[in-house]
């Protein structure tokens, strides 16, 4: 099990992979060049103030998305959808929506909706939460997929402390869905809160106590599919089994009848990994 303490949205430092190392901005012009010319689906921008320039606002849509910003560090984040990039994060939100109860008005899709919390902002790649409690443009999603192909899997990591501290625990799952080319490997990461006891030092002569901290996101489960190109066909091989994903934290309600935790089968997981190197 991994724990992550997380108290702050804005990062200290950033992990990176060789593709996605800091560009400082110049201007505006050279940045949707690069925007432009890159051939990664994640950039890295610093010495940005998007937050009190008009014009990055609406510009910040067609052919990229602006990932995620932060204020204090002046960090801009920005998505270039990839083939690859959508198909890692659609194809699997598809596979849960299909199997989310087909009762009437019980999920709504959020997609990638800019959430804002003080001065930063963020939007996930696919998200979505439970009917009517997240109905709403201003309420969070319980359900964020955040994907990466250039992207690292320890920047990921870090998206995925930003929606929990952002959304003050309303975000209740966050799934990591990182592709590494070179090793023909999808890996798959499903973070959730939960309560860490914290200690407290024993007066002397009294019994040690410990008293519940802040949730901190934990990893829960990690799941790696592997493309096998020796075979014929090609084929996949799913380690760790099936994605399970908790149906009282996505619907604030235990599953009545017929209902139940959404599971991602080896075989639906399979027919995903297809998708994404097809």
């Amino acid at each position: 099990m991994s724990v992550f303490a997380s108290s702050s949205t804005t990062p200290t430092s950033l992990s990176l992979s060789d593709q996605s190392q800091p560009i400082k901005f110049t201007n505006s012009q050279d940045l949707f060049k690069l925007i432009d010319t890159t051939s990664g689906d994640f950039l890295i921008i610093t010495g940005i103030l998007i937050i009190i320039n008009p014009y990055f606002e609406q510009c910040g849509r067609g052919g990229f998305r602006w990932r995620r910003y932060y204020a204090q560090s002046q960090i801009l984040l920005v998505t270039i959808p990839t083939h690859a990039h959508e198909m890692l994060h659609c194809i699997l939100y598809e596979k849960f929506r299909d199997k989310v109860p087909t009762r009437e008005n019980t999920w709504r899709t959020k997609a990638a909706t800019t959430f804002r919390a003080s001065r930063d902002r963020g939007e996930g790649d696919s998200t979505g939460g439970p009917i009517p409690e997240r109905r709403g443009h201003d309420k969070w999603p319980t359900f964020v997929i955040e994907a990466g192909v250039s992207e690292s899997l320890a920047q990921l990591r870090l998206d995925m402390q930003w929606w929990f501290a952002a959304s003050n625990h309303d975000v209740k799952i966050v799934l990591l869905a990182k592709l590494d080319s070179s090793r023909r490997m999808i890996t798959l990461e499903k973070w959730m809160e939960e309560p860490v006891a914290a200690p407290v030092a024993a007066k002397l002569g009294a019994t040690t106590t410990r008293q519940s901290a802040a949730p901190r996101p934990i990893l829960q489960q990690t799941i790696t599919i592997h493309r096998n190109e020796a075979t014929s066909p090609i084929s996949y091989k799913v380690i760790r089994g099936a994605l399970v994903l908790e149906f009282r934290l996505l619907f604030f309600r235990s599953p009545g009848e017929g209902e139940g935790d959404i599971i991602i089968s080896v075989s639906d997981l399979q027919w995903y990994a297809e998708c994404v190197w097809d």
